[in-house]
């Protein structure tokens, strides 16, 4: 691990002690209510954590490299951001698996793209938002997300 690593932990132990000694009462309860949103969320990063586990070990980091690689150019823009359309994701499930695509060989843009859509377009939520809204609605607000998610990848082609 690394020194940032330990800073974070010292830091939380620091923090959860001092609350400890000025109200335990609090401090438990809190605790207490982390506990139980952990154990909300476990049903939901196990299968993922398998998931990618298995996905991993049948997909080769060679093979990742040339879908959402450096070489992939445009089509891995347009591959990275489909499959990202397709399905809808939380940050916290996200993020780790955006970490995963990179260090098994793919390129920052094209993981950009693919976790904006992720969290954002959720196409498989289509039929249910424009249940609860209306059809226009789930359209705009689904192209709208779509075309931030180029931005996004505009903007990490110019800064990366």
């Amino acid at each position: 691990m690394s020194i940032e690593v330990y800073i974070i932990y010292g830091l939380a132990i620091l923090l959860l002690l001092i609350s400890f000694f000025k109200d335990k009462n609090k401090t438990k309860k809190g605790l207490m209510k982390a506990g139980k949103s952990f154990m909300k969320l476990m049903p939901v990063l196990i299968p993922l954590f398998l998931f990618v586990g298995i996905l991993l070990a049948v997909i080769t980091p060679a093979f990742i490299s040339s879908i959402l690689g450096e070489d992939s150019g445009f089509l891995g823009y347009i591959i990275g951001m489909s499959v990202g359309s397709i399905t809808f994701m939380s940050p916290f499930v996200a993020y780790p698996l955006g970490q995963e695509l990179l260090a098994n060989g793919a390129a920052y843009p094209q993981v950009a793209g693919f976790l904006v859509t992720l969290m954002s377009v959720g196409l498989v939520y289509f039929a249910m938002e424009s249940k609860f809204f209306n059809k226009k609605a789930a359209i705009y607000r689904n192209l709208i997300s779509f075309i931030g998610a180029i931005f996004v990848v505009l903007v990490v082609l110019v800064v990366y």
